[in-house]
């Protein structure tokens, strides 16, 4: 069961979202953000979790929403194009010569990604994940 903590300051309200379960306090989460340049609405969701859609974080629905992310120092996640953490067959991706930069072929862009402790991305448009993600999974090193 997903519990929801409410966080006020100034004008901006900062969710925070856990399963219920095993607590590892303080370093597992993810920060998610509706813009690039982590802006825009923001939610962080504490670890560990297994969300299989993301019609309900925070009180708001954010599937296909993600555009930026921060991972906490030790929250391993995976993220999924679809609900559920099922695949889906991709199409080219929205920046092909970035994957080339990183030594890639736009054919290696998967149906889901991973992101390690302390990761952040500014923009998930350049892992073809731009507005993109419908299940997570959060993982908590030890």
């Amino acid at each position: 069961m997903a519990r929801t903590h409410w966080f006020w300051g100034g004008l901006t309200a900062v969710a925070i979202v856990g399963q219920s379960g095993i607590a590892i306090a303080g370093d597992c989460w993810l920060d998610i953000y509706s813009e690039i340049g982590f802006k825009g609405e923001h939610a962080r969701i504490e670890g560990p979790a297994q969300l299989p859609n993301l019609r309900s974080v925070a009180g708001a629905d954010w599937s296909n929403r993600i555009d930026s992310l921060a991972v906490g120092p030790k929250a391993v996640i995976q993220a999924y194009r679809k609900e559920s953490f099922r695949d889906q067959p991709t199409a080219n991706p929205n920046h092909p010569d970035a994957l080339r930069n990183w030594g890639e072929k736009p054919s290696d862009s998967g149906d889901e990604v991973s992101f390690g402790p302390g990761q952040k991305h500014h923009h998930l448009g350049e892992l073809d994940f731009h507005h993109n993600i419908n299940s997570l999974k959060i993982d908590c090193a030890k």
